[in-house]
């Protein structure tokens, strides 16, 4: 059970990782985006705490929402709990609208990190037996309506395949056995998206 703790406030850090170490989950910390993004291309967590106001921009949800947009973009089955100190209304919304799982404001309670964590290993552990068990991979998008059935279908498209290749680890192979599709097909959409391995690795 591995999580990763992403916060510049090694107080913060310090005190979240003693208290999940002493309940069993393995810890990685990171304190900048720069840092969690490096850490989730070595290894992928089931679960990331995430703090929204890093620097450069402390005072912004700047940071924590371009972690989320990795995460969604790469590992999307990865369960995120966003911290705030901030503007709670605002941060929270573009958290979930980005994808964050759930979000919990500062100053932390043990009880509430405790709960949601737990909460978020339930959900992990379904999805994840879903995909096995039934073949559901969940692709989420933003859509507008207004953009037409073919934007929204490479969207998808793109998406699927981005989270297949980061399964497979770049495995042209098993990525067209997984989508039921010819490998010359694999190669041309990741030519078509532009995706490159080292960016997909994990």
């Amino acid at each position: 059970m591995q999580i990763l703790i992403v916060d510049d406030d090694p107080a913060i850090r310090g005190m979240v990782s003693f208290l999940l170490e002493t309940k069993g989950y393995v810890i990685t910390e990171a304190c900048s985006r720069k840092e969690a993004i490096e850490s989730l291309k070595e290894a992928t967590p089931q679960v990331v705490i995430l703090d929204m106001g890093m620097p450069p921009n402390e005072h912004t949800a700047d940071e924590g929402l371009a972690v989320l947009d990795w995460l969604s973009s790469y590992q999307p089955q990865v369960k995120t709990l966003v911290l705030t100190g901030q503007d709670m209304q605002t941060t929270s919304y573009l958290a979930l609208k980005q994808g964050a799982f759930d979000f919990l404001e500062k100053p932390i309670s043990q009880d509430a990190l405790l709960f949601s964590v737990q909460r978020a290993f339930l959900f992990y552990d379904q999805a994840q037996k879903l995909k096995e068990q039934e073949g559901v991979q969940k692709v989420e998008i933003d859509a507008f309506v207004g953009e037409g059935v073919k934007s929204i279908r490479n969207q998808a498209e793109e998406k699927l395949l981005k989270q297949v290749l980061a399964e497979t680890q770049f495995n042209v192979h098993e990525t067209a056995r997984r989508l039921g599709i010819k490998r010359e097909n694999v190669y041309y959409l990741i030519k078509k998206y532009g995706l490159q391995r080292d960016n997909l690795s994990v």
